[in-house]
């Protein structure tokens, strides 16, 4: 605590280090202590709160608001509660020669005066930092309070801010940080200055770079862009370097010890101030808070319930003893009846992160490692990870059914959701050799691994059940079907010649075994395979092969497998006679069963069919339809036969620039989809199609303007391709715009109404840049992009940003 001078209006510390960002919760704060007489914030250990909350006294300070001036009482070094009011007492100034109560004594003092009370580090003193703060506002009517706490104080008139850790980026890609202005990009966000402008003060000659940027964004995420620990980060650098510092963050609560001398002791290290913030726990909550550690990612409340009452219900004899001791101060269930409240509390006191916008929490990673290292130490971890992975395994297993169908869909992205716990369920599996479980898990993963292209890690995760399975054999039923979705894996990765030994061997075992229905399935992905490697003869062998059996099986999934194979082989083979009968036939089967991925595949090769007979006008409505189902879906693994038919479309039209134009965007898109999908360099390229289409590309635009428009289609966004098939499949749009169609009156266009801003971003957008790209291409907010592109909208009379998108590309604002 600062001592008061008669003179001052303030005993604010002066700050010894730059304020970073902050600005947006800033300006929330003014105007939260312009409407309420208590404002809290709340948040984790090492958010930040005290500091924000100084900054935004000083702000109060500077300002005519509070003629009484704006105080600081801190409270994190009490450790008895008689102790707030005399120390909020000494700030105040009151006077000590009263016989009235402290309490009394300090509302007195306090009572016409119309200050800002800043009272920092509630949590430990909880209950009687709320008395004393609802008896003080209740006597003082002029009084403001801004409170700092791991949770809020819960009386009435509260108003609650949480603060969240330092902007981070997301996920960078190489490309990302090897652009002009990566290291300006970066240091847009919050967490990546502050650690860097610490690292250089604890370093001189530290500076991002290139070199080093990577680095910087993996420690900065790892810490989950918290302020304490990025600062005791950078300290490190001196002494070890970024690079090393990264390596090392698994070790965190041992690495980052090196905090100022001068701070509180539960600030001087990371493991001081998630400790602190632990001790202060019931019983009960410090078990619930560590078993919470075996989620990665966030979690369902159902999730987080189902774990945590299981492992309680099923204790491991070393805890046996210790529980049934300390029920009575525990509670009987202690994750189950009462286990939400548990949780509940634990998101007020800043330990659970709860996402309103998707009902789901999560720990900050630091959070998550500490708890893995408590449920170590209780003795908890195997009986914790044990119940997690039969959550997990439960839920993929509940989910069979809807794979297929028309709910698979909203499964998939269930599954997207929970796809970080299925990893640590099928690593802690593996660990412990549980080969059938782990081979259960991933069996049920496998088609959402190939539909959302995680497609190699999925081979990979496969690949390591096999080689356990040599050990810890799984049982014979599951087989077959491990090593038929190692080859459908393995062909989506491109690796030909070892998803053909895997699926060879599948098709023997169910061979041995008499299944007809698995040699269907089998003989179908092998002859896909053959399809995609352009081994076309023996691909119609397969497919008729396939079909024989599935007719036998009478199996109506087979049979629309095998009539779509042997349509698409014949296609190829230009044998066009009875090919969209047979297709027809395919999607009606899928229409009926709700299959959106296949009818998707099936569309796309039914429209290849009506060009390859030359009714291009028939194909547009089944790609454009195809499209948008895999858009929707998310089955970015089945996009490619989609993707071949607009490129026709599109070489067909592109006999002046803007036709190129779109032509060579559709070529982007086909190697995004490439990379995406880690193929490599498609077969197509060399085919007469991909020719013609380079070298109508180069005719009218030239190589130059080919590689940038390429660029663009390679960027395109979900929305933007939207767009761009829309109208390349418009059956009203004449095939090329005319000359008297480019040079429209202004007058005429909705678009010249725009203004100059809202025309750049238009142009952004176009090129398939998301709200976040344009608002740092154009060094703005993304809010204000979203503001231009509501203009945008009512200027257009478009309602999406599809529709937008294809406005600008239809009148070559792209």
């Amino acid at each position: 605590m600062i001592a008061r001078l008669p003179e001052q209006l303030s005993n604010l510390p002066a700050p010894i280090s730059s304020f970073i960002g902050r600005g947006a919760e800033l300006e929330e704060i003014m105007r939260l202590l312009r409407r309420y007489r208590l404002v809290t914030l709340t948040g984790s250990g090492g958010v930040g709160k005290t500091r924000l909350a100084l900054r935004a006294a000083e702000r109060s300070a500077e300002g005519s608001h509070f003629p009484d001036g704006v105080w600081l009482a801190e409270l994190a070094p009490l450790s008895r509660p008689e102790l707030i009011v005399e120390t909020v007492a000494k700030v105040a100034a009151a006077r000590e020669d009263s016989e009235q109560p402290p309490l009394e004594r300090l509302a007195v003092a306090l009572s016409q005066k119309r200050l800002l009370l800043a009272l920092d580090n509630c949590e430990h003193l909880l209950d009687e930092c709320a008395h004393l703060a609802a008896y003080l506002l209740a006597r003082c009517p002029e009084l403001t309070l801004l409170a700092t706490s791991r949770e809020p104080l819960a009386i009435n008139g509260e108003a609650v801010l949480r603060v969240a850790p330092l902007s981070l980026p997301a996920a960078t890609s190489a490309l990302d940080l090897e652009r002009q202005d990566a290291q300006e990009w970066l240091l847009t966000f919050d967490a990546v200055r502050l650690f860097c402008e610490r690292a250089r003060a604890a370093e001189p000659s530290f500076r991002l770079s290139r070199a080093t940027a990577s680095a910087v964004v993996e420690i900065c995420q790892r810490l989950d862009g918290i302020p304490l620990a990025l600062e005791l980060a950078a300290m490190r650098v001196r002494g070890m370097g970024v690079a090393y510092l990264g390596a090392r963050l698994d070790d965190r609560f041992r690495l980052l010890t090196a905090g100022a001398h001068a701070a509180e002791p539960r600030q001087q290290t990371l493991t001081a101030t998630v400790e602190w913030s632990y001790g202060l726990l019931t019983e009960r909550e410090r078990t619930t808070l560590r078993r919470l550690g075996v989620f990665v990612g966030d979690f369902s409340p159902e999730a987080a319930e189902a774990v945590c009452a299981a492992a309680d219900a099923a204790p491991t004899a070393a805890q046996d003893a210790a529980q049934t001791a300390s029920r009575d101060a525990v509670g009987e269930n202690s994750a189950g009846e009462n286990f939400l409240d548990d949780l509940a509390r634990l998101v007020d006191k800043s330990l659970v992160q709860f996402g309103q916008a998707t009902g789901r929490y999560r720990l900050l990673e630091t959070i998550r490692l500490f708890c893995v290292h408590q449920l170590e130490a209780a003795g908890e971890t195997q009986d914790a990870q044990r119940q997690h992975f039969l959550y997990y395994l439960q839920l993929v297993e509940d989910g069979a059914a809807l794979l297929g169908g028309p709910d698979q869909e909203g499964w998939f992205n269930r599954i997207e959701q929970e796809h970080d716990n299925h990893r640590a369920a099928l690593g802690w599996a593996l660990g412990v050799g549980r080969t059938d479980e782990a081979a259960r898990l991933a069996l049920g993963l496998w088609r959402f691994w190939r539909a959302r292209t995680y497609q190699r890690e999925g081979l990979r995760w496969l690949e390591q059940i096999l080689a356990l399975d040599a050990t810890y054999p799984a049982p014979e039923a599951l087989r077959p079907r491990l090593l038929l979705a190692l080859g459908v894996l393995a062909h989506a990765a491109g690796a030909f010649d070892r998803a053909t030994i895997f699926h060879t061997e599948a098709l023997r075992l169910w061979e041995a075994a008499g299944d007809e229905r698995g040699q269907a399935q089998a003989l179908f992905e092998l002859g896909w395979q053959r399809f995609d490697e352009m081994k076309l003869p023996e691909a119609r062998r397969l497919a008729r092969d396939s079909l024989l059996v599935a007719e036998r099986t009478g199996d109506d999934r087979a049979i629309a497998d095998g009539l779509l194979l042997t349509a698409v082989v014949a296609i190829e083979l230009e044998q066009l006679d009875g090919v969209i009968p047979t297709l027809a036939r395919s999607l009606a089967i899928w229409q009926r069963l709700g299959d959106v991925d296949r009818i998707a595949v099936t569309e796309a090769a039914l429209a290849g069919a009506y060009q390859r007979g030359g009714d291009y006008e028939r194909s547009k409505p089944l790609l454009a339809e195809s499209l948008r189902l895999i858009l929707r879906t998310g089955s970015y693994g089945n996009l490619i036969s989609t993707l071949v038919g607009l490129l026709r479309l599109a070489l067909r039209a592109a006999d002046h620039p803007d036709a190129a134009h779109d032509l060579a965007r559709v070529i982007g898109a086909m190697r995004a989809w490439e990379e995406r999908t880690s193929l490599g360099r498609s077969p197509w390229w060399d085919s007469p199609d991909g020719r013609a289409a380079r070298e109508t590309i180069d005719r009218i635009i030239g190589p130059e303007a080919r590689a940038q428009y390429i660029a663009q289609g390679w960027r395109l966004t979900d929305d933007a391709l939207l767009a761009l098939t829309e109208r390349l499949t418009d059956p009203t749009a004449p095939a090329t715009p005319t000359a008297r169609d480019r040079q429209d009156r202004p007058e005429d266009n909705p678009h010249a109404r725009l203004t100059r801003r809202e025309r750049e971003v238009l142009r952004l957008v176009a090129q398939g840049m998301t709200n976040a790209q344009v608002a740092r291409e154009l060094i703005v907010t993304p809010r204000t992009v979203n503001a231009h592109l509501t203009a945008i909208y009512g200027k257009l009379g478009v309602t999406s940003r599809s529709r937008a998108i294809r406005y600008a590309l239809d009148h070559h604002l792209g």
